[in-house]
């Protein structure tokens, strides 16, 4: 008789979280029945992955969205699709958010994939929504 393995459930700053069971990494906020990361074999726990492309660095979030500017830099207003001179926000709540780019310059469309450029970077955004 095999022995069911169950979800390792520990308090992160009084919040719940469920750790990965091969390195301890916590795999969401709550409890879930998640055994494993995305690393060891896991689902991917975000909807987003936003990726810089010079140096790898990655953020992943639930929400993307395109926050165009006026002149002057104040917000001007925000769209569900990419925009040319808009910048990249990851979960945007309340005021603040996960990662935000610069304004964007041009972008490309591949496989579900958006390739954009910014004015100081390039950055590849996936979605597995």
């Amino acid at each position: 008789m095999s022995k069911k393995i169950k979800p390792i459930h520990k308090f992160n700053g009084g919040r719940g979280a469920t750790l990965c069971h091969e390195c301890s990494r916590i795999i969401t906020e709550g409890m879930t029945e998640d055994l494993y990361c995305e690393e060891h074999g896991g689902k991917p726990t975000y909807k987003y992955k936003l990726v810089r492309t010079r140096d790898d660095l990655t953020v992943t979030g639930s929400k993307v969205l395109w926050l165009e500017w006026n002149e002057n830099g104040t917000f001007k207003e925000q769209h569900e699709q990419p925009t040319i001179g808009a910048s990249v926000v990851v979960d945007p709540q309340y005021g603040t958010y996960r990662w935000l780019t610069t304004r964007m310059l041009s972008y490309t469309e591949e496989d579900g994939v958006i390739t954009f450029n910014t004015e100081n970077s390039t950055y590849k955004l996936y979605s597995n929504a």
